[in-house]
């Protein structure tokens, strides 16, 4: 913008919606070339914007083409792809800010043409990020890493509607209120309500009949012949749970036993497909840097793949606060009136999905990783919440993993028990992806 042919620049802002996206081609100094016109998300809508701009280009005798694209959902990423190959160059707006923008025109009407004005003026004042491609294996990873997520999400939503039917059907399967040492405890059945034999029981006999009526005896032939690895005391407990139940006749509660076995088709479908993914990231990861991060003690496949996959390439990033920032987890600084400033703040400006991952890696190296949790200790007794310590804890991984993955550099661990085949043989199961991750990481 400061350079002598600036002139000679026309800005293209778009506003990318799922079916009819909308244009406008002004000057760096604002001014209107051509008002705002529609186009389809298509290769067809796709020729309408480059016929446009090619004709104002002609007609304005203009050189360069600067697209400001607004990040509406996920409408804008193939947009953005195409006009990189056309070689625009394409400047990346954030919602929030166009928003910001909105403000300042002290308008708060949200119209395409609003939207527009206030994309334009984003790039004039040099904001959003220039497009780069992404690499492909960074893009997979963090597609199948976010839809991991969403499933997981998912199957926590399943699990809790097969406990509410369980509660009509069987209400002391999970467990009951019972006198114990002197005080009431509640005793549960099974340690994992989604544990093999659980989700056995309630398929094949969830009713209190109809553990009454195997007794004993039957249910050991059934941890038998399907290694349910009942144990006497388990069966004991169960039976007379039963026993005490006060639930409706089997006969009565027809709809619950439909959806209670629908329910748990359901967690079966979610959860293969769930193991599927896994297998899927695990590989993707061992092909990216990211990889490296599996040598830090309480980071898992999983947990590292998502690291990855939201970091993304690093080399658009000069330093680890600017992920940190991305993330929206730095700390906001509050002061005024020559009061102490505070620190417990943290923005929020970044990715939601970002933000959770820090936190999920502050809270897991905090619990699993000797060197984290001294220091999640010693922030607690300094009088940090737990959640600030999680952030601050995930913060630093963030570095860490920036440092790992830039230069390539195994985690140094102070505990003197720390062992590296030790830690990998934990995560990567198979001998196969072991040598996999020492002939990548490891071997010179």
């Amino acid at each position: 913008m400061r350079s002598a042919e600036a002139d000679q620049y026309c800005i293209v802002a778009i506003d990318a919606a799922k079916y009819v996206n909308t244009a406008m081609i002004c000057t760096i100094f604002g001014d209107i070339l051509r008002g705002p016109f529609e186009f389809d998300g298509s290769q067809t809508g796709f020729q309408v914007l480059k016929k446009e701009i090619d004709q104002t280009r002609e007609a304005y005798q203009l050189t360069r083409v600067i697209l400001g694209i607004e990040t509406t959902a996920h409408y804008y990423e193939d947009l953005v792809r195409v006009c990189d190959q056309e070689g625009y160059m394409v400047r990346v707006i954030n919602a929030a800010t166009t928003a910001e923008e909105r403000k300042k025109m002290l308008n708060y009407t949200k119209t395409d043409r609003v939207d527009l004005h206030a994309i334009v003026q984003s790039i004039l004042q040099g904001r959003g990020d220039t497009s780069r491609k992404k690499q492909e294996s960074f893009e997979r990873l963090q597609t199948l890493t976010r839809a991991r997520r969403r499933m997981v999400d998912e199957r926590t939503r399943c699990i809790n509607h097969t406990r509410l039917y369980m509660d009509h059907i069987f209400r002391e399967f999970q467990g009951k209120n019972v006198w114990k040492d002197g005080k009431n405890q509640v005793v549960k059945v099974f340690d994992e309500f989604t544990s093999k034999t659980s989700l056995f029981l309630m398929r094949h006999y969830p009713h209190p009949s109809d553990i009454i009526k195997l007794d004993a005896k039957g249910l050991r032939a059934l941890s038998i012949e399907h290694n349910l690895k009942l144990r006497d005391a388990v069966i004991d407990r169960l039976l007379r749970y039963a026993e005490e139940s006060i639930s409706k006749p089997k006969e009565a509660l027809a709809g619950e036993l439909l959806l209670l076995r629908l329910k748990l088709d359901e967690f079966d479908l979610i959860q293969r497909q769930i193991t599927e993914l896994e297998e899927v990231i695990e590989e993707l990861l061992l092909e990216t840097d990211g990889g490296i991060l599996l040598s830090v003690p309480g980071i898992g496949v999983t947990l590292a793949a998502e690291l990855t996959a939201e970091m993304g390439d690093l080399e658009v990033f000069t330093n680890a606060g600017q992920l940190i920032k991305m993330a929206g987890t730095n700390p906001v600084v509050k002061q005024s009136g020559g009061k102490k400033a505070t620190h417990f703040a943290i923005s929020k400006q970044g990715r939601a999905p970002f933000r959770g991952i820090v936190y999920q890696a502050g809270k897991c190296t905090a619990i699993h990783n000797p060197d984290m949790n001294a220091r999640y200790r010693k922030m607690k007794e300094q009088g940090k919440l737990t959640g600030q310590a999680y952030i601050a804890i995930g913060n630093r991984i963030v570095r860490l993993a920036y440092a790992m993955r830039k230069h390539q550099t195994l985690y140094q661990s102070t505990c003197p028990d720390y062992i590296l085949q030790k830690v990998i043989a934990g995560k990567l199961r198979t001998k196969s992806k072991q040598a996999v991750f020492f002939s990548r990481f490891v071997t010179v």
